[in-house]
């Protein structure tokens, strides 16, 4: 065990960069397919892409689960620190932006109105476009509070099998019960019909639809220098599967065979196999570019900076489409690209002037504690 890996691993910088670039991607696409209309220009072009690029959830969950397990493997930890941490810099901002989108999607600052509102939000993570990863993200680490001494012990490429399988299965079960149902079934007519029937209605919600993703994390950071020898001889046939997989899903939605709405549903066996041979073909070049000298330190700095663009860029891509764009006599490409370029600035400015420690800088900083205690936990 290496006890200083912390601050040294850089692997996972081009990849935070990308998925939170792709988030922003197809918020930003997703409004110039609804209004074809205002904004004209190659639906089926902005459509595909908006399909294709809806993994960024998976990226950022695969990572989660590759940290957690590189930066605390064989470690027992203190988890009083480790949530005291969580709270402190990811659920008190969460908390601050769901009130701002809850003041700005309501249009008033009266309590009243807002508190069963922005609880409902806070609980949901639906605050505006959507916030819903943050609780999905504090699932994960719950998650792996309770499993991280068995995933230790027992976690092998097998156990991944099973899961990818499992997960796949689910997906199916879904399908056929949801989305081209084989049997006509009366959800409302128990609490649990009900509440399986909420599973997949909000779905993307809970941990239980990205489980293999989370443990094929788990898995690399575990075993980190296979991982990185795996995907370096696996870069090229996965890459192959990647583009093939995104070619039959592109077909779906092209050749009338899916709508746009089920083309959007990335909870099928097609869409895992893409993100997962997506993420084996990148790994690699995540690598390579983390290394890079300088590139390498601007995507580190970037990668800092992915809470920013994803709680903040709701608000901006709302005031940019509410308020700016229609007056620029631009083509759909141009204003596209020009609100993708000034979001990301747009977003850590204001992020960062949110945030709690920025208005209480030069009062003196706690001294923190270790999130792990001394002694090693044995496998």
């Amino acid at each position: 065990m290496n006890s200083d890996r912390k601050g040294t691993f850089q692997d996972l910088n081009a990849l935070f960069v990308f998925g939170a670039l792709s988030v922003l991607a197809i918020h930003i696409l997703g409004f110039f397919v609804e209004n074809q209309q205002d904004y004209p220009w190659n639906g089926e072009i902005e459509t595909v892409l908006l399909i294709l690029l809806r993994f960024g959830r998976s990226l950022f969950i695969f990572a989660t689960g590759m940290l957690l397990f590189y930066w605390y493997q064989q470690r027992e930890m203190n988890w009083a620190v480790f949530w005291k941490k969580r709270f402190r810099v990811i659920i008190v901002p969460y908390v601050i932006w769901t009130a701002i989108f809850t003041c700005f999607k309501l249009q008033t600052v009266d309590p009243s109105v807002l508190a069963v509102p922005f609880l409902d939000s806070l609980f949901t993570g639906s605050a505006f476009y959507h916030l819903y990863y943050i609780p999905l993200y504090l699932q994960l680490c719950l998650l792996f509070c309770l499993i991280k001494p068995w995933f230790e012990r027992f976690l092998r490429f097998r156990t991944l099998v099973v899961l990818f399988v499992g997960q796949i299965g689910l997906y199916g079960i879904y399908n056929y019960l949801f989305i081209h149902p084989l049997w006509e079934i009366d959800w409302a007519a128990s609490p649990l019909l009900t509440f399986f029937q909420h599973t997949y209605v909000a779905g993307q919600n809970y941990v239980h639809m990205y489980i293999f993703t989370f443990a094929l994390g788990a898995y690399a950071g575990l075993n980190l220098e296979k991982w990185r020898a795996w995907t370096w001889r696996l870069q090229v046939p996965a890459c192959i599967v990647t583009l093939i997989t995104a070619l039959c899903i592109a077909n779906d939605f092209v050749s009338g065979s899916k709508s746009y709405y089920e083309s959007l549903n990335i909870f099928n066996p097609l869409y895992l196999l893409y993100t997962t041979s997506f993420l084996i073909s990148f790994y690699s070049l995540s690598r390579y570019l983390g290394k890079l000298p300088k590139f390498g330190q601007w995507l580190s700095d970037m990668a800092r900076q992915n809470m920013a663009i994803y709680l903040v860029h709701p608000l901006i891509l709302f005031l940019l489409e509410s308020y700016v764009i229609f007056r620029l006599d631009w083509s759909t490409p141009w204003i596209m690209l020009a609100m993708f370029v000034v979001t990301p600035p747009l977003c850590i400015f204001l992020y960062e002037h949110t945030l709690v420690s920025h208005w209480m800088r030069g009062k003196g900083k706690a001294t923190s504690k270790p999130l792990y205690k001394t002694e090693v936990y044995k496998a």
